[in-house]
């Protein structure tokens, strides 16, 4: 009997990342925002080397795993059952290591064209490095912490970054579990690519008689050093994954079919970037880009999910910014914030007047569930405040935005950023933003991006072009 997979809601409460997002946004525009792109591409998964290293990983874990392979000695009173977790999860940390280590030795070889930019783990396996650029770095095979080379690693390494993708695109289920039918086409196309690569097919095939000969020995957690590794293993890494450019030339059509990214809204969006790749001086900002993909999309439910991006964005940003114009100063008048606000070009009924455009607009609603779905409502009720067209009404917009910060932060635990005191001055208490102008802050210019730069970063490996991945 196969199970359903569950998953709760996202819930911000729980993220180490608190201090970026005061107002809670994230969960508004990330839901209209993966509609699109359907969690392929994500701030943490859009690396075309990345995606293809844990599908060849998963490849020979799956292969080895339908070959019957008997544990014997200890190491199987650890892992009875090759088909569990906990055992996929020790394959997975152990090829993470070594694909790390391989990649750094062979980026100290002058024959070799290995970018090492955007590898995760990269920074820490350096730090294993002898003075003749090898490595001595001792790999023990368990699921547990003594493993990684990453801290987390199940959860922040490659296979951790993008299982969600994995399961959405039926690979496995939360477990691994990797038999089941739904799962049966997307494993015959990642075997019909992989064995048609012969980059790609020597790391699983080395791979795997790597993992043969490290589990035959009697030990409950098996360790190898890096500088007793098959050189072939450590070659094959370093031709098939050399750079992510090298990576998309061999797997571009894949990933573009299997994720469904060259379709809809996301296909029309791949060719909006692909057209105007050559502007660099002038790139196109996200509300050019979604209004050139709208104007181009066929697709009716498509350029639906394009134009609640459009309807929505302008109405969030000026939130932001009226946030960021609180945060500004120390301590701040009523009078100052309210003629800094004029200046920038708005009025007391900006906010509300894009709220109320909103309200109608119930699909937008019915896309956003449970927390998020509260806080949009929450903030669509500017559109009750009074028409007032002066310091008051605004003083009541900025109330308004100032308690819906409070509850988000007391949800979270924490203080509040911003408050008005007993004499009406607006206090800052954390560190001060930068103060909005109208050069940069026109009314409907864009905060949010939508995961258009992942999706930028995953194509310029896709088609080849230069990578600007920040180093981990």
């Amino acid at each position: 009997m196969y199970l359903s997979q569950f998953f709760t809601e996202y819930d911000d409460t729980l993220s180490q990342n608190l201090n970026i997002d005061p107002l809670g946004m994230t969960m508004i525009w990330s839901a209209l925002g993966q509609r699109i792109f359907k969690n392929r591409v994500s701030s943490i998964s859009n690396d075309v080397r990345n995606y293809t290293l844990n599908l060849v990983h998963h490849l020979a874990i799956k292969e080895l795993v339908d070959s019957s392979i008997r544990l014997t000695g200890q190491v199987s009173n650890l892992y009875p059952n090759i088909d569990s977790l906990s055992f996929k999860q020790a394959c997975l940390i152990h090829a993470e290591n070594l694909f790390v280590y391989s990649m750094l030795e062979g980026s100290n070889q002058a024959d070799k064209q290995v970018g090492t930019l955007g590898i995760l783990g990269a920074s820490k396996g350096r730090k294993k490095q002898n003075s003749d650029g090898k490595f001595n770095a001792t790999l023990t095979f368990t699921h547990t912490a003594k493993s990684n080379l990453l801290v987390r690693q199940l959860t922040l390494g490659v296979s951790g970054r993008y299982k969600t993708p994995f399961i959405e695109m039926q690979f496995f289920d939360k477990e691994y579990r990797y038999k089941h039918p739904n799962f049966e086409p997307s494993w015959r196309l990642a075997s019909e690519l992989v064995d048609s690569r012969p980059a790609l097919k020597q790391v699983k095939e080395h791979l795997k008689q790597h993992f043969k000969v490290l589990l035959s020995t009697d030990s409950k957690e098996p360790q190898c050093c890096f500088s007793d590794v098959m050189p072939a293993l450590k070659e094959a890494y370093t031709l098939a994954f050399a750079t992510p450019e090298v990576v998309g030339s061999l797997t571009k059509e894949f990933w573009l079919s299997i994720t469904g990214l060259n379709q809809g809204a996301a296909g029309t969006l791949y060719d909006v970037i692909e057209a105007h790749k050559q502007d660099s001086e002038q790139p196109l900002k996200p509300e050019q880009l979604f209004n050139i993909a709208l104007s181009k999309c066929e697709d009716k439910e498509e350029k639906h999910k394009l134009q609640q991006i459009i309807d929505v964005e302008p109405f969030l940003a000026e939130c932001e910014m009226l946030f960021r114009l609180v945060m500004s100063e120390r301590i701040q008048s009523s009078e100052d914030l309210y003629e800094k606000y004029l200046e920038l070009g708005r009025t007391s009924d900006t906010l509300p007047n894009l709220a109320s455009s909103l309200v109608d607009k119930i699909a937008i609603q019915q896309v956003l569930t449970g927390i998020a779905n509260g806080r949009y409502k929450k903030l669509l009720k500017l559109a009750q405040l009074p028409s007032e067209d002066d310091q008051h009404g605004f003083i009541k917009v900025v109330q308004h935005l100032l308690r819906y910060h409070a509850e988000i932060m007391i949800r979270r635990g924490q203080s509040t950023w911003v408050e008005q005191d007993n004499k009406g001055n607006f206090r800052c208490n954390i560190k001060l933003a930068k103060e909005p102008n109208k050069s940069n802050s026109p009314i409907n210019t864009w905060y949010h991006r939508y995961y258009i730069n992942e999706f930028h970063q995953l194509i310029s490996g896709l088609e080849g072009q230069a990578q600007t991945v920040q180093q981990t």
